[in-house]
């Protein structure tokens, strides 16, 4: 407990230091952000798949291979891959009104992995007699989940009853765990910009539904994410009872 108040003062104090605004650009269904290019993550859904989606984004398909880092030019049917957008198709998706929305935050500030959470099916602490190590955020199957602050990726794999899961390293050692999720769109060691998607909402591992599990972590302490996020007055908390403390 000890060092979890101390990861607490950490952040706290970094927040009163640096405190810098930065304006942050939110991943979303249409467009999305991976290694500094803008585009969008596509499932192959056959051989043909890449070469005619990377014409529709005016892109090709050597620069598909080299920023999915594949040499082997090969996708495999149902996996995601990157196909960046060129300067022309931005264009003409700024001109029919589709980007990105914009939040102002601290860079030293968590932001919520999923726009417009309404209710929180269960919180940090004691559930079925197991503790719960963080909060689960109910949500559609696909939905995408945003870094909830910039880092690195250190972990990208399925794990036992998380199902699909990334961690990401941050300043003062914190964690961000997202589980459960039906795809998984970056790799160990990749570094990823706050509200950039990094996989989707789903339901694999020890899971009753479609919900991202979030975690908030300080020297490997599970901290309740609730005391870390911007405030929102329309949550609704399905489980309410903080018994950890």
């Amino acid at each position: 407990m000890k060092r979890c108040i101390i990861c607490v003062i950490i952040l706290l104090f970094s927040l009163g230091i640096a405190g810098a605004r930065e304006k942050v650009f939110i991943d979303n269904t249409e467009i999305q952000e991976y290694k500094g290019r803008l585009g969008k993550w596509t499932m192959m859904s056959s051989g043909g798949t890449l070469v005619q989606v990377a014409r529709e984004f005016g892109t090709a398909a050597d620069e598909v291979y080299a920023i999915n880092e594949n040499p082997a030019r090969k996708m495999a049917h149902g996996t995601y891959v990157f196909i960046p957008f060129s300067e022309s198709h931005i264009e003409k998706l700024t001109a029919r009104g589709v980007t990105r929305s914009a939040i102002e935050t601290s860079d030293d500030e968590f932001i919520w992995p999923i726009e417009d959470v309404k209710n929180i099916s269960s919180v940090l602490g004691l559930r079925g007699g197991r503790f719960h190590s963080g909060m689960d955020i109910p949500a559609q199957r696909g939905k995408p989940v945003g870094a909830s602050m910039e880092g690195r990726v250190i972990c990208s794999v399925y794990l036992a009853g998380f199902g699909n899961t990334i961690d990401i390293e941050h300043r003062n050692n914190f964690i961000t765990r997202y589980s459960h999720l039906s795809a998984t769109f970056v790799k160990k060691g990749d570094f990823v910009k706050k509200g950039q998607v990094v996989g989707l909402v789903g339901s694999t591992g020890v899971s009753t539904g479609n919900h991202l599990h979030f975690e908030i972590r300080c020297n490997d302490i599970p901290l309740d994410p609730l005391d870390f996020l911007p405030a929102n007055d329309g949550l609704k908390l399905l489980h309410t009872i903080k018994n950890w403390k």
